[in-house]
């Protein structure tokens, strides 16, 4: 019995092989250009990073990566935010991941028992000589260690797909809201109504887009181009901010 099925539409001969049986040539290097592109975007994945390091010096810079920004005059260096179609999955909000750590880590007192509600709570009722006693004492889960307890899973909900329904690169709008990570030294924050670290919202054609290898979106623009600050943005589930261009 032949591997493969053979016909023909009009001038074009097709085939299509059984379940088992050798593959074409074709088909080989259609494989091979598939892991190639998987490795290529693993590899990309790999030397993005989602941290921004910010200090007093101005100066914002990326874990892994050499180089530094800094916003001179009356610029100011925005940090896009991400594009969100509003259909992520709601649990891992779009990373396809969701992180699982201890619960004293969780509770915002990362290798202790007690938070600090806690042990305010035991010198009101047991004195500060037992408060003191029990501040240090380690979370009996991770045993003081909340690295140990961390991990990673594919999100069970979308099934790692990070979205209930995918758009398309071409439908997608360059988001028009970000964080100011950097202001030039003529820049006069208490006039401009925003500082470092505020959202802010702008126009689509603002500023200039700069390429980096860090995974991350970035706008260079006039700090007067801000057209108004935003509060509360940070845990919507899609922003809803984006300016169409004409």
């Amino acid at each position: 019995m032949s591997d493969a099925i053979n016909y023909q539409i009009g001038d074009t001969k097709h085939s299509i092989h059984r379940v088992g049986s050798p593959a074409s040539g074709t088909e080989v290097q259609a494989e091979g250009v598939k892991q190639l592109f998987e490795r290529i975007e693993k590899e990309n994945a790999e030397k993005s990073t989602t941290e921004i390091v910010l200090d007093d010096t101005n100066e914002v810079s990326f874990p892994g990566f050499p180089y530094k920004f800094e916003a001179l005059g009356e610029k100011i260096l925005v940090s896009i935010d991400v594009f969100k179609s509003g259909y992520e999955c709601k649990r891992c909000k779009g990373q396809k991941n969701v992180q699982h750590l201890c619960g004293c880590e969780t509770n915002g007192h990362a290798g202790l028992r007690y938070g600090k509600e806690d042990i305010d709570a035991i010198k009101e009722s047991l004195g500060d000589e037992v408060a003191n006693v029990r501040a240090p004492m380690p979370c009996p889960d991770c045993e003081g260690k909340p690295e140990t307890q961390r991990f990673s899973e594919t999100c069970p909900d979308c099934k790692g797909l990070g979205a209930l329904l995918h758009l398309p690169d071409s439908s997608k709008n360059l988001p028009t809201t970000g964080v100011v990570v950097s202001m030039g030294s003529k820049c006069e924050p208490e006039k401009l109504g925003f500082k470092t670290g505020d959202r802010i919202l702008f126009g689509p054609y603002a500023g200039s887009m700069i390429p980096t290898k860090a995974g991350l979106m970035f706008k260079i623009l006039d700090a007067v181009q801000a057209w108004c600050k935003i509060r509360g943005g940070e845990d919507l589930a899609a922003f809803d901010f984006i300016i169409q261009a004409d």
